[in-house]
C-alpha cells in the first residue's frame, strides 16, 4: 500500500512538532525515520497510524484520503517500544487480542482465530510458545510476539516506534537482521521510527531524516552516506567536511 503525506502539520501548544510535511512512500517499501529526540519523527507516525490528528494537511493511503479516520479504519498495526503486551493474558491471548474484539460481523472463529495465531507464532519462529506468559519470555522474543499482534489483524501498513529501543545490543542486532528478513518475504509496506543510524541504514530502502519538524533529507542509505550540502545532515551522521 501507498502511502502519500502532503502539507502535514502537528503542534503542541505553541510546538511545532510537525511542520508542513510532505512525502510519499511506494508500495512495499521499507522506510526509517531517523533524527534526535524531539525532531518529529515519532509525532509523524502517530498521525499516519491514526493515533493522533494534524492541524492541517493530508494523508492517503492508496490514493484515499484518512486524514480524518481513526486508526481503525485505517488498518495499521503499530509495535511500540515497550512491547505493551498484557501480562495477565497468555502469548495466544496476546497475538489473538486483536481478532477477538473486532467487530462481531467481522470476527474471524475461533478455528479460524486459533489457525492464524499459529500461523504467525511460526512466522516469527517462536511455535510452542502459545501457553507462556511474557513474563516467561526474553525481551527479543517479546517483541516479536508485539509484531505478531499487530500483524495478526492483517494491516495494510506496518508502523514502528523505535522497537528495538528498550534491547541490548546483540537482540537488536538479531531482531534488525528478523525484521529485515520478514520484509524481503512479505513487502509490507512498512515505516519506523529510529535515533539508530546503524539501524536505519542497514534495514531501510529509503531513511527520512528530522530536525525540528521538518524532513531535512530523503534518500537511500547509499544516497546519504554519499554526501550532502545539509549542515544538519552532515553533523548528524558524522559526515565528512
Amino acid at each position: 500500500m501507498s502511502i502519500e503525506i502532503t502539507s502535514l502539520t502537528k503542534s503542541f501548544g505553541a510546538f511545532p512538532a510537525v511542520n508542513d510535511v510532505s512525502l510519499k512512500i511506494e508500495t512495499g517499501e521499507m522506510v526509517a525515520f531517523l533524527g534526535p529526540s524531539g525532531s518529529g519523527k515519532t509525532t509523524l507516525l502517530r498521525l499516519i497510524a491514526g493515533l493522533e490528528f494534524a492541524d492541517k494537511g493530508e494523508i492517503f493511503f492508496n490514493g484515499e484520503n484518512v486524514t480524518m479516520k481513526n486508526a481503525n479504519e485505517r488498518k495499521a498495526g503499530f509495535v511500540f517500544q515497550s512491547y505493551a503486551l498484557f501480562n495477565h493474558m497468555t502469548i495466544f491471548e496476546n497475538i489473538a487480542f486483536g481478532l477477538h474484539v473486532a467487530p462481531r460481523a467481522k470476527r474471524l472463529t475461533k478455528e479460524k482465530i486459533r489457525e492464524r495465531v499459529l500461523s504467525l507464532l511460526e512466522t516469527i519462529q517462536l511455535s510452542g510458545l502459545e501457553n507462556r506468559f511474557p513474563v516467561q519470555l526474553s525481551g527479543g522474543q517479546r517483541q516479536r510476539i508485539a509484531f505478531a499482534r499487530a500483524l495478526a489483524v492483517e494491516p495494510k501498513v506496518l508502523l514502528l516506534d523505535e522497537p528495538f529501543g528498550a534491547l541490548d545490543a546483540k537482540v537488536r542486532r538479531e531482531l534488525r537482521t528478523w525484521l529485515g528478513e520478514f520484509h524481503e518475504r512479505t513487502r509490507l509496506t512498512s515505516l519506523f521510527v529510529t535515533h539508530d543510524q546503524e539501524e536505519a541504514f542497514e534495514v531501510a530502502d529509503r531513511v527520512v531524516i528530522f530536525d525540528k519538524g521538518s524532513v531535512q533529507k530523503i534518500g537511500t542509505p547509499l544516497e546519504i552516506r554519499s554526501g550532502t550540502s545539509n549542515t544538519f545532515v552532515r553533523d548528524f551522521l558524522g559526515l565528512d567536511i
